[in-house]
């Protein structure tokens, strides 16, 4: 028998318990009790007693024990996410053999979602995006004095009794005799950030409470472009991707929730709300929430090396079908085809090369004035399951299909990726909205079921917002901005312009240097232009008719193959018009 030693028992269970101790040991430090049991009376009724008072006892320390445990280590932790919701003037792929030459361009709506975390002993408390496509934490501080920092929260280093200065990604401290300290730059589009290594601790929660916490280093921002960053509601970005996109193992957020957490699982999922239903994102960290799903989860193996080595969650995709037609798209004259495909949090968007999506868009059949809307198709992807199964992610038209007053869009964009990528698929939220979705970095597995959306409905707000028309604006003076242009990071306008800037960042341009880029002119005119940049980007195609004076402005002049920039260490972007791809998205607010 197991004796408890009764200093270590609780008062109040003491008060309860010791009378029919006492009497079933023969004695009372308090005196007999007036309810005590008959037990005394024989050794069988003692005996009985005793297994009696045992089990409860047993079942109190079991619950008691529990308890304790949940309180200070919890299972889950769930973190409400708030949206950020924009438009993005993307160009309309057009499917192979398309009728019409006319390259056109659609308002496609994309989302980001962001929640709150705090750092440091005090805690600081800071908004970021939770994004599977990114490896690193990135967060303004007080040395950084540019108005896109000034503007957000900014961390202070000296207020933390937690915080180390780091001098080098081998996660080696600042010392008192030496200055050397190294900083890394990563490129969001037409913006940069610079920052230094700082390690502290990071909660989801308030630390103390119920919260989920780890030590890791991040990116203590330093210099900022203006743009995109300053029109942004939130503070930084929170990488959930894996050890290829990180500065180094210590940054990598997922790697520390396996070794160094209060939570005893690493498990994370992502629960994103139907856009048109009356309910709220969230992040669950240390499992998965079944309340989110309406089927069993279905677990899909990673390749773990390529995955670990481009940081990104991978998938393996067998092929997509249309109208129950398997369209060849993974065939690459192997024994058996496969697409890679990133699962990515931060993308508002589905993504394959410019081949690709023109075979699913010319199979999808969508006609440009929305005629069809109605009748179009099923998209299946049929992935690589457990046990050498398959799962199948469907989406309905209204799940890739947007109508607005300029016509019809879908949510497929064409990516160019660099060779050392390999090819590629992105599914961004466009399919990670209906699929609830968990990420395993155990056992090395990305977990999909459909997600439980409620049937109630939201009053629409933001997204109706962002449709509206903007208001007349008097005419702008054609100048240059050369204080703007440098403080962003790049050349001034006349180096801009002669570098072939003008074409490869035109909403940089349009802003800043719209005489040197030769952006002066009247709206029949840049349609003119427009004309002719597409006539030279699609050499063969026939230009399509100006469109009538006033119908179009400089600042939607755009290359349709958009510039492709790789940073490892902050992923993949891309410099056309708030394209993001793999987890970096600039709001388009800030370039119109």
């Amino acid at each position: 028998m197991c004796v408890f030693p009764v200093a270590a028992w609780p008062q109040h269970m003491l008060e309860v318990w010791e009378p029919y101790l006492q009497a079933m040991l023969g004695g009372s430090s308090r005196g007999a009790s007036p309810s005590m049991p008959a037990q005394r009376a024989s050794g069988r009724g003692l005996q009985r007693g005793l297994v009696r008072v045992m089990a409860l006892l047993l079942a109190y320390v079991n619950v008691h024990v529990a308890r304790v445990s949940a309180e200070a280590s919890p299972q889950l932790f769930t973190l409400p996410l708030k949206e950020f919701i924009s438009a993005f003037n993307a160009p309309v792929p057009q499917p192979k053999n398309a009728l019409t030459t006319a390259r056109k361009h659609r308002k496609i709506h994309v989302t980001e979602y962001y929640g709150r975390v705090a750092v440091g002993q005090p805690p600081q408390f800071f908004d970021v995006v939770f994004d599977t496509g990114s490896g690193n934490v990135v967060l303004p501080t007080v040395k950084c004095t540019e108005e896109a920092c000034s503007k957000h929260r900014r961390f202070h280093s000296a207020d933390s009794t937690s915080a180390v200065q780091l001098a080098f990604d081998d996660d080696s401290p600042v010392t008192d005799d030496s200055t050397a300290r190294d900083t890394t730059t990563i490129t969001y589009g037409t913006g940069k950030l610079t920052g230094e290594y700082i390690r502290d601790g990071i909660c989801m929660g308030v630390p103390g409470s119920k919260s989920a916490c780890t030590t890791v280093d991040f990116l203590g921002v330093t210099q900022e472009s203006r743009f995109p960053f300053i029109e942004l509601p939130f503070d930084g970005i929170f990488g959930l991707g894996l050890g290829g996109l990180s500065v180094g193992p210590k940054f990598n957020f997922v790697a520390r929730l396996k070794t160094d957490s209060t939570l005893k699982s690493p498990v994370f999922a992502f629960f994103l709300r139907n856009l048109d239903a009356d309910e709220d994102s969230e992040i669950t960290f240390g499992g998965f929430s079944r309340d989110r799903l309406n089927e069993e989860i279905h677990w899909l193996p990673m390749p773990k090396n390529e995955a670990e080595d481009k940081g990104y969650w991978l998938v393996n995709m067998r092929d997509v079908y249309v109208r129950g037609k398997a369209l060849g798209l993974c065939d690459d004259f192997s024994a058996n085809p496969r697409c890679t495909v990133a699962m990515d949090s931060g993308s508002s968007l589905m993504m394959a090369s410019f081949e690709q999506v023109a075979t699913l868009l010319q199979a999808v059949g969508m006609n440009d004035d929305c005629s069809n809307i109605k009748e179009l198709p099923i998209i299946r992807f049929e992935l690589d399951a457990a046990a050498g199964g398959t799962y199948s992610m469907d989406l309905a038209p209204s799940d890739y299909a947007e109508q607005s007053k300029e016509g019809c869009a879908t949510t497929f964009q064409p990516i160019e990726l660099p060779a050392n990528l390999g090819p590629m698929w992105v599914f961004g939220q466009t399919i990670l909205r209906k699929y609830y979705t968990v990420y395993d970095p155990n056992l090395w597995r990305v977990g999909v079921g459909l997600a439980r959306h409620t049937s109630v409905k939201r009053a629409k707000h933001s997204h109706q917002m962002a449709s509206m028309p903007r208001p007349s604006t008097p005419a702008e003076a054609c100048t240059d901005q050369e204080d703007g242009i440098v403080s962003s990071g790049m050349p001034g306008c006349k180096n801009f312009a002669s570098m072939g800037y003008c074409q490869r960042f035109p909403p940089m341009a349009n802003h800043y240097c719209r005489l040197s880029c030769e952006l002066c002119f009247s709206p029949l005119e840049a349609g003119k232009r427009g004309v002719a940049e597409m006539s030279a980007l699609f050499p063969g195609v026939p230009a399509p008719s100006p469109r009538p004076s006033g119908s179009i402005v400089a600042a939607e002049i755009h290359s349709s193959k958009p510039e492709v920039v790789v940073d490892q260490r902050g992923g993949i972007v891309v410099s056309h018009e708030s394209l993001q791809v793999l987890g970096h998205q600039e709001h388009t607010e800030a370039f119109l």
